[in-house]
């Protein structure tokens, strides 16, 4: 090996430390911004789950009780669109985090095509949007960019979109597919149905008079119907009534419920998307660093070697030329 050579294995071992200095700094900076998102989503749990468990509860009431335009909201529309939201990211370098959700994603296009049946696309985050845009761009309905901070508008813009696709009879249901975060090493696919509102598989807060709905002066399904809006609440076998001043009043209060259960759901599934999406390209940048600290470690082993080499060759010549006079 000729000093070319070693000049060449010298800035290559320059090029990859400096490599590995960028993929170190993003590894520090999507640790801190996984852990701001962690935090919200520990913040919002509880709400999120309150109003999910609210919504369940409507589901014990009678649907006559409701307007034609809330019952929209738990029941099925035949021979209309299937509305599926996209959430994916906006920048790449998360390894197989958009990966999963597009493949998820065109399965279930498939299916749904092979059925007949209609589709219409929301995607958030450019990736996806890369990634579907060729096979299925008769199909995309709205196309958003992921802003590089959890933003509100973007939650309010989306649950627009739905509201008005349920409200003018233009979908029959509505599905998000989104990463959920477990740890910085796991992120599971998620497909998770928000219309028609299912049943809660948590049913411990229906019974809770402030839950209830019969409280608000809604019937129960296969009850007697109830005049006034005083919730009950048995105390050691004895029964008392409670009364509670309600924010929202008759007719108003399953719509506003409706519109806080939809933001709830699509906020809820951005964080977690966010929080995955930082999880995964921690967890590259991470393997990425080591596997640029074992190739310059091989690198500089090739060059002490070679540098060792020349060494050696030069001495033997040396040697031989002292010998020859």
């Amino acid at each position: 090996m000729n000093m070319s050579n070693l000049k060449q294995l010298s800035t290559r071992i320059k090029s990859v430390k400096s490599t590995q200095k960028i993929t170190k700094a993003m590894q520090l900076v999507s640790a801190s911004k996984m852990a701001k998102i962690k935090s919200q989503i520990a913040n919002s749990n509880f709400y999120i789950e309150a109003i999910s468990k609210m919504m369940s509860a409507i589901l014990s009431i009678d649907m006559y009780e409701l307007s034609i335009e809330e019952q929209r909201f738990f029941n099925t529309v035949p021979n209309k669109a299937n509305l599926l939201i996209v959430m994916t990211s906006q920048r790449g370098l998360c390894g197989t985090f958009n990966y999963n959700i597009i493949k998820q994603v065109k399965n279930d296009i498939k299916e749904l095509e092979n059925k007949g049946e209609q589709i219409k696309l929301i995607i958030i985050g450019k990736k996806g949007y890369e990634a579907l845009k060729r096979q299925y761009v008769s199909y995309i309905d709205s196309y958003f960019e992921l802003p590089k901070i959890h933003d509100e508008n973007l939650v309010l813009q989306v649950k627009q979109k739905i509201m008005s696709a349920v409200e003018n009879l233009e979908v029959s249901n509505c599905v998000i597919y989104f990463n959920k975060f477990k740890n910085a090493m796991t992120q599971i696919m998620t497909r998770q149905q928000i219309l028609p509102v299912a049943k809660s598989q948590d049913d411990s807060m229906i019974d809770n008079p402030i839950v209830n709905l019969v409280g608000f002066g809604y019937k129960e399904r296969g009850a007697k119907p109830i005049n006034n809006r005083r919730a009950t609440s048995d105390i050691v076998g004895e029964s008392k009534s409670i009364d509670y001043n309600y924010e929202y009043e008759g007719e108003n209060l399953i719509s506003n419920l409706i519109n806080l259960y939809v933001n709830s759901q699509i906020n809820y599934a951005l964080l977690q998307s966010r929080a995955s999406e930082e999880g995964a390209r921690m967890t590259a940048m991470e393997n990425a660093t080591n596997n640029a600290n074992d190739l310059i470690s091989k690198l500089v082993l090739k060059l002490n070697r070679s540098r060792q080499a020349i060494i050696t060759t030069e001495l033997i010549e040396i040697i031989a030329g002292s010998e020859a006079v």
